[in-house]
């Protein structure tokens, strides 16, 4: 999905940024710890007012523990890689995420599944549209 960057807080090892999807105007804080995470990979060269195509993992569980967003996932596709880990491409109200396969038991015979996520994670930045 193509995201324009409107904000970026930074800390010491890891930064939120702020997104818009520039197709369904939706907001997303994600977590950004690539500089923790990717050896000689990182997001630092996205900039305020540019716009990215970006994927966005979701982190949570299939258990509704009332921590975070609980809503109904549509699974596009059961194989995408990226990096070393194998996610669910995932659609929810028109915008497109990525959960990691462990997190979704069973997943080969669902068409679609409940999830509860507390946090998004920026994994990866293909190319600058703009």
């Amino acid at each position: 999905m193509v995201y324009k960057l409107l904000s970026i807080d930074d800390f010491v090892a890891t930064r939120n940024l702020m997104l818009q999807n520039t197709e369904t105007n939706t907001l997303e804080k994600v977590f950004d710890d690539s500089g923790l995470v990717n050896e000689g990979e990182t997001f630092y060269f996205m900039e305020i007012g540019k716009v990215y195509d970006c994927k966005l993992a979701l982190f949570g569980s299939m258990k509704q523990m009332h921590v975070g967003k609980w809503e109904k996932f549509n699974i596009l596709k059961a194989n995408v890689k990226i990096g070393a880990r194998l996610f669910l491409e995932v659609e929810a109200e028109q915008d497109i995420y990525y959960i990691s396969q462990e997190s979704v038991p069973g997943y080969e015979s669902m068409k679609s599944f409940m999830f509860e996520y507390s946090r998004l994670d920026l994994i990866q930045v293909n190319n600058l549209n703009s």
